[in-house]
């Protein structure tokens, strides 16, 4: 099988779609659309051709550069990969391909380029949901005009009906996709990978207790309930949290740990490597997630849940999500909702005391759900499969 795969973001930026596609190729052939990496001008303009990478193919097509990484140029970044991608993508026709796939990160126009050449093909497009479109924009705050939101909605329900079949990262976003849109074809949940392999167990000999976040501190964060709960001064004096990223919301953050005297029990850190990021996590006790409410961000599954999930360690989660449910459900952490203060003060405390056989069960069971759902080679093996089923079912309605 030929498959052709588009991603507005690749190699050398640091993706999962990039471990999946390494992984696909080992047993079909890839190759690879992409737009070049544009936050540096420098770096930029090494990627204006075709390169190759673990053995693909990969096409870079003329990005935009953005010197600030604000939402007006984001957006900018975005229409210019589609149009310009939709109208360079003509001049390879003639590339052999049996399927499309398209890694869709927010915004899902990005896949038009993708189902503009499936169409000129006249083979299978298949859309890999990572963001409900046009819910995520709402939750974030980006956009609330109701008008413009309808108007985006319009385009995302085009892009889902000439779609062949819908990969949803969520049970959940595959539930909301059939219930709004009425989708007859094929929607199926395949979730994205963890970054990491499942580790060996190892134990904190931290003389305190250790909980770590890592990822974006952005509007889909939320860190008030955290923050609240250490104002209340019930949390166990030896916990310390390390807050490890970036984003347009940490210079906030910062503020309202220095208000409050919390300098000592929260500790942000910036962005770091893969391998000094698996030292911190090797390191400490525990894990948190907070989400706000919104109808996107309560049926996501975020990707530092997979990368958590890989160790093994408790995971703390303060949301209204149905991520809630999957963990009491598995028995690997502790959940609170939104605002819940006493009840994240009291899971929180929870790591400190927790026994030997208890921090067992919560590593097999971690185990046992990332082997089911999230080892990166079941979930190539299941996309294959779904890729030739695409195909087939392609063929079998032309024939009709």
């Amino acid at each position: 099988m030929n498959l052709t795969i588009f991603s507005k973001h690749f190699w050398p930026e640091n993706f999962k779609i990039n471990d999946v596609a390494i992984k696909l190729n080992k047993k079909i052939n890839v190759r690879v659309f992409t737009s070049q990496p544009n936050y540096n001008l420098k770096f930029k303009r090494k990627y204006l051709k075709e390169k190759y990478f673990s053995g693909m193919k990969v096409n870079y097509f003329h990005s935009y550069y953005k010197k600030k990484n604000n939402f007006l140029n984001i957006t900018i970044d975005y229409i210019f990969y589609i149009i310009y991608s939709t109208f360079k993508i003509n001049f390879f026709m003639k590339e052999k391909s049996d399927v499309v796939l398209t890694f869709a990160t927010s915004p899902l126009f990005q896949s038009i380029p993708a189902i503009y050449f499936a169409k000129m093909k006249k083979i299978p497009s298949v859309l890999w949901v990572q963001d409900l479109w046009p819910e995520v924009l709402e939750d974030t705050g980006y956009i609330k005009n109701k008008f413009f939101i309808n108007f985006i909605n319009y385009f995302v329900k085009k892009i889902y009906y000439n779609s062949d079949i819908i990969l949803a990262q969520s049970d959940s976003f595959k539930k909301h996709l059939k219930r709004k849109y009425k989708i007859d074809k094929k929607i199926i949940t395949l979730h994205q990978p963890s970054e990491f392999s499942f580790q060996d167990s190892s134990i904190s000999k931290k003389k305190y207790t250790k909980i770590i976040y890592a990822g974006n501190f952005g509007n889909a964060q939320n860190f008030d309930t955290l923050i609240e709960a250490f104002k209340s001064g019930k949390i166990n004096k030896k916990t310390k949290f390390f807050l490890i990223g970036n984003g347009k919301k940490i210079n906030e953050i910062k503020k309202k740990i220095n208000l409050n005297n919390l300098n000592n029990f929260i500790k942000i850190k910036s962005y770091m490597n893969k391998n000094n990021l698996m030292k911190e996590f090797n390191s400490c006790s525990a894990f948190f997630i907070g989400l706000n409410d919104g109808k996107s961000l309560n049926k996501t599954i975020p990707g530092k849940f997979q990368t958590y999930l890989s160790f093994g360690k408790p995971i703390i989660i303060c949301s209204n999500s149905f991520l809630n449910n999957i963990i009491k459900k598995n028995n690997i952490g502790f959940t609170s909702k939104i605002n819940d203060i006493k009840s994240l003060v009291e899971n929180i405390n929870r790591i400190s005391v927790l026994k030997q056989s208890q921090k067992k069960k919560i590593y097999f069971s971690s185990k046992k759900l990332y082997e089911q759902n999230f080892e990166i080679d079941n979930i190539v093996n299941k996309l294959i499969k779904i890729l030739y089923i695409a195909k087939r079912d392609y063929v079998k309605k032309i024939l009709l």
